[in-house]
C-alpha cells in the first residue's frame, strides 16, 4: 500500500508490518522518481516497476533493503561507498557480516541462498550533507553509520520528514549484529536524529511517528546503555565469548536460540565488548573478558 505523506512524499507500506524479509520504503513522486529501499511487497513493485523509477537509494546494504533491486535493470542505484561493496558482491555481503571470522561460512551461504539475494550495481556514491534535488522536493543526506559503515538517513526540511531508515525505534533497540557494526557510531547516530527533531519520522520496520519523537529515540538509544550494563553484571565472573554468548544478553532468553541466531548474539556481544573496552570498563586477555 502507498500511503502519502505529503503531496510528493509517499510511504510504501511493506507486508507483514515491515518485518523481515521486507522493509517499509519511501517513494518520491517529483519529477525525478526516486525509491528509497526496494524490499517491498509483490503488489507495490509491480506497481512501481510500471510507474518507472529513476533512482533508487539503497539507505545501506542489507537483504531486506536492496532485495529487489535487480528488477529494476533501466533504474540508477545509488548508496554510500562504504555500503557499496556488500551490494555488488555476494561473497563482500557475507564479508561484511563476518561469518567466517566467527567459524560459520557454511550458515552465511545456506543464508544467502536460502533468500535467493542477487548482486546488484551501484551506479553512484551520495555522500554525507549531499543535497538531493528531485524536481519540487529536496532532501538531504545523512551519514548515520553503526548499523552498518555506509547507513544513511534522509531529511526532508521544507516538511520536517526524518527517513531513519534501521533506526527503527524498535523495543529491541539497535541492532548491530554482525563484524561491520560499531556500537559507538550508532550511538553518534542516533544523537544526529535528536538534534535533528523531525516533526515525523519514517522508519523501515515500524513505520511513522508524529508523537514522541525525541524521546521514542532517547528510549532506543538507551537500550544501548542498558545492554552495557548486562555485560559489565556478567563479567564480574571472567567468561569467554562463547560462554557469554550462552546468556543470551542481546536477543534475550525467549528468542529461540539457532544457530544463526546464535552467531548473530556472538557477533553482537563482539562489537559491543569492543566498545567497552575501549572505555576501559573491561579488559581482554587470552580469550577471556573480565571486568577491571
Amino acid at each position: 500500500m502507498i500511503i502519502p505523506i505529503t503531496k510528493k512524499i509517499k510511504f510504501v507500506e511493506a507486508p507483514n508490518r515491515g518485518r523481515f524479509p521486507y522493509c517499509h520504503c519511501l517513494f518520491i513522486d517529483d519529477e525525478t522518481k526516486v525509491l528509497i529501499d526496494s524490499s517491498c511487497g509483490k503488489e507495490d513493485l509491480l506497481s512501481l516497476i510500471k510507474g518507472h523509477v529513476d533512482v533508487i537509494i539503497n539507505s545501506h546494504f542489507h537483504e531486506d533493503h536492496i532485495y529487489n533491486n535487480h528488477y529494476f535493470d533501466k533504474t540508477q542505484i545509488w548508496a554510500h561507498e562504504l555500503d557499496a561493496p556488500a551490494i555488488k558482491s555476494l561473497q563482500l555481503f557475507k564479508d561484511y557480516y563476518g561469518f567466517k571470522y566467527f567459524n560459520a561460512e557454511n550458515l552465511g551461504d545456506d543464508f544467502v541462498d536460502g533468500i535467493q539475494l542477487k548482486e546488484s550495481p551501484v551506479h553512484n556514491y551520495i555522500k554525507d550533507k549531499e543535497l538531493l534535488d528531485w524536481g519540487s522536493t529536496t532532501m538531504q543526506v545523512i551519514h548515520t553509520p553503526g548499523h552498518t559503515p555506509g547507513h544513511l538517513c534522509f531529511y526532508f526540511e521544507k516538511d520536517g520528514v526524518l527517513f531513519s531508515s534501521d533506526i527503527d525505534l524498535s523495543r529491541f533497540g539497535p541492532w548491530y549484529g554482525h563484524l561491520c557494526s560499531n556500537v559507538d557510531d550508532f550511538i553518534c547516530s542516533i544523537k544526529k536524529c535528536i538534534e535533528i527533531n523531525p516533526s515525523t519520522i519514517v522508519t523501515s520496520h515500524k513505520g511513522i511517528f508524529t508523537d514522541n519523537i525525541i524521546q521514542r529515540l532517547e528510549d532506543y538509544l538507551n537500550v544501548i546503555y542498558k545492554k552495557d550494563q548486562l555485560i559489565l553484571n556478567a563479567l564480574k565472573k571472567p567468561m569467554t565469548l562463547e560462554n557469554l554468548t550462552k546468556l543470551q544478553i542481546i536477543y534475550g532468553k525467549n528468542t529461540k536460540f539457532t544457530p544463526f541466531i546464535k552467531v548473530q548474539e556472538k557477533m553482537s556481544l563482539y562489537v559491543h565488548l569492543k566498545r567497552l573496552i575501549k572505555l576501559n570498563e573491561i579488559k581482554f586477555s587470552e580469550g577471556i573478558y573480565y571486568k577491571k
